[in-house]
């Protein structure tokens, strides 16, 4: 075709072939002025695109395995490599995402309803009861089997829409959203007493879950930092109280002329 092609659309014809897209398009359609030897006339010049077709499929699926291999990135630097759960980093992410939706829906201070939506929620800070125990008579194995444990019975206490996540050590939290605090209080004491029924086999120890909590209700008006640190320092004198009542029920020593007689 070049022989006769006329050279005003020669350029046009190369331009269409080499437009800077990463495909062979494989196929034109256009007019061109061609010469024959009775004077210069027009034709019309066509043929299909399988070839385009086929490229273009196999540019989506490259998009989309990107996207997924972005997505299965993203997953690791939020999910905790021992219990699945959310990591810390993951748990701020999602907490910062509830927030914002508070605020959206014009949440009425930090009282969630109990009906659900995005008004709100409460937060439970968790902190296991004598893990640094475990981990001294029997071992990390045994320490880390008790914290995978703990993440299931968590997982499998709360609802659908509700978040779990290990923050760390053996320090855990729950998002309880479209609760307020009388709800959350309420929860947050089930679940402990549906884990508490539970213990953890380790060789020939029976290891019981026990953990101390502090519950804060958020909403459209609070920030997370404050949120947490509420909820932290409630669970943390709930501890107190805990060791305290655990060391007061503790039977008192016999005198030593007693504990000769019963001998």
């Amino acid at each position: 075709m070049n022989a006769i092609v006329t050279a005003q659309d020669l350029e046009a014809i190369a331009a269409d072939r080499h437009d800077g897209l990463p495909f062979d398009w494989g196929s034109h359609d256009r007019l061109a002025r061609v010469t024959p030897l009775r004077g210069a006339r027009v034709v019309h010049s066509a043929a299909e695109a399988p070839v385009l077709e086929s490229q273009l499929a196999e540019a989506r699926a490259t998009i989309a395995e990107q996207r997924e291999r972005i997505a299965y990135l993203e997953s690791l630097t939020t999910t905790d490599e021992l219990t699945g759960l959310l990591n810390r980093r993951g748990f701020y992410g999602h907490f910062r995402r509830e927030l914002a939706a508070a605020r959206r829906h014009g949440g009425d201070g930090h009282s969630g309803h109990s009906g659900g939506g995005h008004s709100g929620g409460v937060l439970v800070i968790i902190d296991l009861d004598g893990f640094k125990r475990i981990n001294d008579t029997h071992g990390h194995m045994a320490g880390d089997a008790y914290l995978r444990q703990v993440a299931r019975l968590l997982a499998g206490t709360v609802r659908e829409q509700d978040v779990v996540a290990r923050l760390g050590g053996d320090e855990f939290a729950l998002l309880l959203t479209g609760m307020d605090a009388a709800c959350g209080a309420v929860r947050a004491r089930q679940i402990a007493e549906a884990a508490g029924r539970h213990s953890v086999q380790w060789n020939n120890a029976e290891l019981p879950v026990r953990f101390s909590y502090g519950v804060q209700p958020y909403g459209a008006d609070d920030r997370e930092e404050e949120v947490i640190r509420l909820a932290d320092s409630l669970m943390y004198s709930n501890k107190a109280g805990r060791k305290a009542v655990r060391k007061v029920e503790r039977p008192a020593s016999r005198p030593a002329a007693n504990r000769r007689a019963i001998a």
